[in-house]
């Protein structure tokens, strides 16, 4: 029996006088490489079972309605380990034991790759909530090798839409903190991606600055310290003034136009409207801004942006 697995863009669905759906999927030739034989066996047969799995997470983020900034804002130390940041006044307010101030706030829906989202469940490093008290690391693991949904869901003694939904709601829970420590996990593997050199081992003390500064490329509150001094890492809020300035180099490899698309994102609120207000690949537009962030902030530390 013919059996094929393979990624896709669901492009459209239309519906006919009949009331049947017809669904249109475009596939990338490297997808079906190998596979068409037992494509054409399949529509041969004209029949087959057909399951949809969406590689993206759609989550929900609260907003300051003043500021156009998420309530829950996160940062990542040296270990890879996420934890949120308050701001100062919360913080005061908390530890003076006031009322907390009541904020408008208002919601935006946020766009993540579940691949993403998976590789920071897999690394260990995602929370555990106690409404949700399944091994979801393992439960990744296992699909991502293969098993159905609904094999784990006999183990679990429930419906594998059941355990659909536990996991859905679990990655749209840990994907603010996924996507900032994706952003970190890329900002530490920065140099090695650049094809830079290890230097041969000696009897001399190393110089470890730049490898601290590499460290801390996507935690804008740490410090680098070199040679006795101390140098400010720029925060994401002075990258941005800094790309708005009209200081920000054009990199060939970058094909979007991040100081504008960056401008009408502050006016109205997400990547994700912006990605869909201008028929834009969501997740290929987040890739390339975390890494045109990057090269940002190293041009402002003054060191190269290549």
């Amino acid at each position: 029996m013919p059996y094929m697995e393979f990624d896709g863009e669901v492009k459209k669905m239309v519906t006919k006088p009949t009331g049947e759906k017809e669904i249109v999927l475009i596939v990338q030739r490297e997808q079906l490489r190998g596979k068409l034989d037992s494509l054409d066996d399949i529509l041969a047969g004209g029949k087959a079972s057909i399951t949809l799995d969406s590689l993206v997470v759609n989550y929900n983020i609260t907003i300051n309605a003043q500021t156009n900034k998420p309530i829950k804002e996160y940062k990542v130390d040296d270990k890879g380990i996420v934890s949120e940041v308050k701001p100062e006044g919360e913080q005061l307010e908390a530890n003076l034991g006031l009322p907390a101030a009541k904020i408008p706030t208002k919601e935006e829906q946020e766009q993540a790759e579940r691949e993403v989202i998976d590789e920071f469940i897999l690394s260990g490093m995602a929370p555990s909530y106690d409404e949700l008290p399944y091994d979801f690391a393992n439960i990744v693991k296992r699909r991502l090798e293969g098993e159905t949904y609904m094999k784990l869901a006999s183990e679990l003694e429930m419906s594998s839409g059941k355990i659909v939904e536990l996991v859905d709601e679990y990655r749209k829970r840990v994907a603010p903190l996924a996507a900032k420590w994706w952003e970190w996990k890329q900002g530490q593997e920065q140099p090695e991606s650049e094809g830079e050199v290890q230097e041969p081992e000696s009897d001399e003390e190393p110089d470890t600055a730049g490898q601290d500064e590499d460290k801390t490329d996507a935690v804008g509150e740490e410090q680098v310290e070199d040679s006795g001094t101390t140098e400010q890492v720029p925060s994401d809020e002075e990258i941005e003034e800094y790309i708005l300035g009209g200081k920000a180099p054009v990199f060939p490899d970058i094909e979007f136009d991040f100081p504008n698309l960056l401008d009408k994102k502050k006016k109205r609120g997400s990547w994700t409207k912006i990605a869909t207000e201008m028929n834009l690949p969501l997740g290929k537009m987040q890739r390339q801004w975390r890494e045109y962030k990057q090269r940002i902030a190293r041009e402002m530390r003054g060191g190269d942006t290549a």
